[in-house]
């Protein structure tokens, strides 16, 4: 009887093993300092900043700005920021104006044509006409220029538009100043959260259910017997 039991509880146990979820999403982030600004009118001096967002890398789009003279990709996502300031921490998310068009996610560009060699990742705005944001949360330098379509780390000097209002979920932010410091961008591939097949996690309940209800009933039927 023991052995029974033991063996339909070890492939209960098997068919209830979680399955790793899809990992096709990518996550971007970037870091970087010092800025000084407010966010929804709370200040922030000389902070470091972050900022994160996950994305399906199938969806990136390419295209060009200023007539074709800065080649981009461009992923739309919905970016995480937080801003370190001394022993504060602010946090919102990058959201559109809401006007029409408007997008807000990571964008990889090339400014050969106007900067021999330099290139950037950042998180900014396509605008719904089509062009580019002045500001967003970024790196500049050598070989940035990337697809955003699979893992990559890189670091350059910040690049963040002075004196540009972003829109977050809480409020405006506005960049009133910034030191040249040190960035980074990477794009990395999250960790697989386990799940549970729905599928198979009914047929394992079931199964369950009907081991326990044999096992009942074969301890009725010896309880009549004794």
């Amino acid at each position: 009887m023991r052995s029974f039991i033991r063996s339909w509880a070890i492939a209960a146990c098997i068919l209830l093993t979680p399955v790793a979820a899809d990992a096709s999403p990518l996550t971007y982030t970037a870091t970087g300092g010092l800025i000084t600004g407010t966010l929804n009118g709370t200040p922030f001096t000389n902070a470091t900043w972050s900022i994160v967002g996950t994305a399906d890398p199938t969806n990136v789009v390419s295209g060009n700005f200023f007539s074709g003279a800065i080649p981009y990709n461009f992923l739309a996502m919905t970016p995480f920021l937080t801003i370190h300031s001394g022993s504060s921490t602010l946090q919102a998310t990058l959201v559109t104006s809401g006007s029409t068009g408007d997008q807000v996610g990571a964008v990889s560009l090339d400014f050969n044509n106007f900067l021999p060699g330099i290139t950037g990742n950042a998180f900014s705005y396509i605008l719904g006409d089509g062009s580019l944001f002045g500001g967003g949360f970024g790196v500049s330098g050598t070989g940035l220029y990337i697809t955003l379509q699979s893992p990559f780390s890189g670091s350059g000097t910040q690049n963040n538009g002075i004196a540009e209002t972003y829109f977050t979920d809480i409020g405006p932010l506005i960049i009133s100043g910034h030191t040249d410091q040190a960035a980074t961008f990477t794009v990395s591939t999250p960790s697989a959260v386990p799940e549970i097949d729905p599928a198979m996690g009914g047929s394992a309940l079931s199964l369950v259910a009907g081991v326990l209800a044999m096992i009942e009933q074969r301890r009725r039927r010896a309880s009549l017997v004794a």
